[in-house]
């Protein structure tokens, strides 16, 4: 099987023939972002609270040991003052990229190159 990068994991032949043809496409998760700064889910949910000043409620909390962080937001913005909007209010300046890390945005450029198919059309999923 063909590898990308010296002692990188193999690449079964059949997806990347899937590739080619354009039948690939990549879902990708908040951690691709962290080289940039930005936080995993976890981290995202953990500093929204820190931002607002809330504490978890008890269902929260089992939400969020559940990993279902997008659930832990929607029940904050449903019992949070101001709901939605207060709440969202604060991700601007948790979601502001560094670009000047190293390697920020190494991984979005390689999955932007391996997300797009020949004739330029990007297959990729994130959140």
């Amino acid at each position: 099987m063909p590898s990308f990068v010296q002692n990188g994991p193999d690449i079964p032949e059949r997806l990347l023939q899937a590739h080619e043809e354009g039948k690939v496409v990549f879902f990708c998760g908040a951690g691709i972002s962290m080289p940039a700064g930005l936080p995993n889910f976890a981290d995202l949910v953990d500093r929204v609270y820190q931002e607002v000043g809330a504490t978890c409620t008890d269902i929260e909390r089992q939400a969020y040991n559940n990993y279902q962080y997008d659930k832990v937001l929607d029940l904050l913005e449903r019992r949070y003052p101001g709901n939605r909007i207060a709440v969202r209010r604060v991700l601007p300046s948790i979601l502001k990229p560094h670009y000047r890390k190293k390697n920020a945005t190494r991984t979005h450029d390689a999955l932007l190159n391996l997300g797009t198919d020949h004739e330029g059309t990007c297959r990729i999923v994130t959140t």
